[in-house]
């Protein structure tokens, strides 16, 4: 049997792995969030840190859909479990993000 511990720790490693060749895919060298910027502009027609946060709630449901609709088997589980994951550690660098501005803002308000 697999071990709990050991099988996680390694997915971590894979998922850095997997999240690297794909921002090499989606970012741009300017701006580390390109693709949920431009999908935040494409719906609310902004793309401040709120409307990101959002956009990637989308692109994370697709994902979630799947999983509720297919089985262990599922053909791309697999793949959708781990964009999960992924999406879930950018949405905390999102949330980092919005409370260093806030902070910013908080000591401009002073």
């Amino acid at each position: 049997m697999t071990d709990f511990t050991e099988f996680v720790v390694k997915k971590f490693s894979e998922l850095s792995e997997k999240f690297e060749n794909k921002n090499k895919q989606y970012s741009s060298s300017t701006d580390s969030l390109a693709n949920f910027a431009t999908g935040a502009r494409l719906k609310y027609g902004k793309s401040g840190m709120t409307e990101m946060y959002e956009t990637l709630k989308d692109y994370a449901r697709k994902h979630i859909a799947y999983v509720e609709t297919h089985r262990l088997d599922g053909n791309s589980l697999q793949d959708s479990l781990e964009d999960i994951a992924v999406y879930a550690v950018i949405a905390l660098y999102m949330r980092a993000c919005y409370e260093d501005e806030c902070k910013v803002s908080n000591e401009t308000d002073v």
